[in-house]
């Protein structure tokens, strides 16, 4: 392994802007950043002339598959695609199979992918079963508790279980993050649709609207404030105006993904089950406000909520059988720098979007930002 390495004659995006000069790395570690005569001397070095160095990106909300899943996708090659797309680090979702509801299971899934992964990767987990087992889990890395109100009944709502994941994770500093939609008007939904042999993509949409998101991070929000007074919730894949609103007028999260901002209804039912997500893609109205809320600010993360499957998955004549998700790694920055060079955001707010943000959200410490002391990821 290279001890000491110097990028020479690059534009670096500090805080400040942009800075043209150097970046002398030490063992995985930022050391300086200066004019080339200010750089100590390194064994190898780089020439970026012509080169932007960007804060290695954070993707918060990545499932990597593996474990009985790894004929999806695994943690070698999600963190390959990872890299390809400008990612140093990448946060795993909690839904595999078996899913991340316990010490044990977190143990074995970092044990996994400590063999086969190429950049950084941090875990979220599902509420244990044992609720004493919250803080092992949080000693042990865990970056957020997963809360997928989508699969809620409102009798799981009242849970001890539930109420107590509230409570640690405020205790503890760690981030709630949420999956917005109603599990309860899902279902109802779904059982009558399928009383009547309905399985076609218009009749999925029915009970995914943007009203169920609506009323699903409402049920969210309602929980989070009746049960504890602060704590960090963050709301994934907002895909609606009025969602986005109703978690900002209350103080939390919200994370947008590229394909609710680049994508529409219209790609949907022309690529059918191939673009189907949840929550599905919406109106280009919706799209384009999301985007208009973005740049100002509104947002606090872009993550790409990858999600492989096999074609088989993405292709079933019924709906409910259809796995829902779609890749991002590779695709996100591209699509986000074309948008820089178009005029319509600046670099300096991507990598806040994608980097900075996630990495105080979720306490990645010494990562997020180009600075001395910081881990040298670019």
């Amino acid at each position: 392994m290279t001890e000491t390495i110097n990028i020479l004659n690059a534009k670096i995006l500090l805080k400040e802007g942009l800075f043209e000069g150097g970046i002398h790395i030490c063992l995985g570690k930022i050391k300086k950043i200066g004019r080339k005569t200010n750089l100590p001397k390194a064994e190898k070095n780089i020439n970026a002339k012509g080169l932007i160095a960007l804060p290695g990106l954070i993707d918060s909300h990545v499932h990597l598959r593996d474990l009985n899943f790894s004929y999806k996708e695994d943690f070698y090659t999600g963190t390959c695609a990872a890299s390809a797309g400008g990612f140093t680090t990448v946060l795993d979702m909690p839904n595999t199979s078996p899913p991340t509801d316990s010490v044990e299971k977190l143990k074995e899934k970092i044990e996994l992918a400590k063999g086969k992964i190429i950049v950084n990767v941090g875990f979220h987990a599902l509420p244990p079963k044992n609720p004493e087992e919250i803080d092992e889990m949080v000693k042990l890395g865990v970056k957020s508790f997963k809360l997928y109100f989508n699969l809620f009944k409102d009798e799981d709502l009242k849970s001890s279980m539930l109420k107590e994941t509230l409570r640690r994770s405020a205790l503890l500093n760690i981030p709630l993050t949420i999956h917005g939609e109603d599990g309860e008007k899902i279902n109802k939904i779904k059982t009558l649709l399928l009383k009547k042999g309905k399985t076609d993509l218009f009749s999925f949409l029915k009970a995914h609207s943007k009203e169920i998101e609506v009323s699903g991070i409402k049920k969210a929000l309602n929980l989070i404030k009746k049960e504890i007074n602060n704590g960090k919730a963050y709301f994934c894949h907002v895909s609606t105006l009025k969602s986005l609103n109703e978690i900002k007028k209350n103080g939390f999260l919200v994370e947008v993904t590229p394909h609710h901002l680049f994508l529409t209804k219209e790609k949907l039912l022309k690529l059918r089950g191939l673009a189907l997500t949840l929550p599905p893609l919406r109106s280009r109205v919706e799209a384009e406000a999301l985007w208009r809320k973005t740049v100002k600010s509104f947002v606090d993360v872009i993550a790409s909520d990858h999600a492989p499957h096999k074609i088989e998955e993405k292709l079933r004549e019924n709906y409910w059988e259809v796995s829902p998700g779609i890749p991002g790694l590779e695709t996100t920055l591209p699509l986000l720098l074309t948008k820089v060079n178009q005029g319509e955001i600046s670099l300096q707010k991507l990598v806040e979007l994608l980097a900075y943000n996630p990495s105080r959200i979720f306490n990645l410490k010494f990562k997020g930002e180009l600075r001395e002391g910081f881990d040298g990821d670019i």
